[in-house]
């Protein structure tokens, strides 16, 4: 009875913790913009890649990531007799705190970052770490970010599979199925993106040119920024306007 009050306990805290949206907070308090509002619409990382930069993507990738994973390693620590299973039964519920938020109508993100934080902290650290390495260079030649995020998922979620089998870590069987539940929870919410991928309309990311922006700055170069152009087009509209009236209002005289 009491392990059963400790797992709720485990669960509440660890949704509620989910809930917490960095890609919200960030774009919200350092661009003063709704994340919900511009791009896809989606309040993740690959949204703040298109809409803000890599520098924006990678902060709010950073602190899902630690957001997640600690959740999960203070469960382990706190219920040892259940790690690492208690670990993923954490991870899960930050995952759903993070896709369906009670604060904001149960929508939220996709949860690739958070699902990422699950494996960086998990025993199989090293495996999530090399693989992320191997998929941040392939990013740079397959431009979907869809795509990338189902390698990395997946070739965790085999490399987790195969390890608590081989090494026959305690309740091997619960850690798979929350693992591969997590996957198919993964993929449901990215039904649209693999629709689009099918038709061949999936929206691409040009990670190289993204990078180059946040790391190639030459100097005496200025990085392009958007939002400074519209609105000094605005206001070279403006002024051209104000002549032609005032020649308007003189040829009336």
């Amino acid at each position: 009875m009491i392990n059963v009050l400790y797992f709720a306990l485990v669960a509440i805290v660890s949704y509620l913790i989910g809930t917490i949206n960095f890609s919200k907070i960030l774009a919200w308090n350092v661009k003063r913009k709704d994340i919900t509002k511009i791009g896809s619409g989606n309040p993740g990382t690959m949204n703040m890649l298109r809409s803000f930069g890599f520098v924006m993507a990678i902060l709010t990738f950073v602190a899902e990531v630690v957001k997640s994973g600690l959740v999960c390693l203070i469960a382990s620590i706190i219920l040892p007799e259940f790690a690492p299973m208690i670990h993923y039964f954490a991870g899960a519920f930050v995952l759903l705190g993070y896709n369906f938020p009670l604060w904001s109508k149960f929508k939220g993100g996709k949860g690739v970052a958070c699902f990422a934080g699950i494996f960086l902290f998990s025993p199989t650290w090293y495996v999530a770490l090399a693989w992320f390495a191997v998929c941040f260079i392939l990013f740079i030649f397959i431009e979907y970010g869809s795509v990338i995020s189902f390698l990395y998922l997946g070739g965790n979620a085999i490399a987790t599979t195969i390890y608590i089998w081989v090494v026959a870590v305690p309740y091997a069987w619960a850690i798979t199925a929350i693992v591969w539940l997590l996957i198919i929870l993964t993929l449901a919410r990215h039904r649209a993106n693999i629709q689009r991928l099918i038709k061949g309309t999936e929206n691409k990311i040009d990670f190289k040119q993204k990078l180059k922006q946040a790391f190639c700055k030459k100097k005496g170069e200025e990085i392009i920024n958007e939002e400074i152009i519209e609105q000094k087009v605005e206001k070279e509209i403006v002024i051209e306007n104000e002549p032609s009236q005032e020649k308007s209002d003189l040829d009336k005289r």
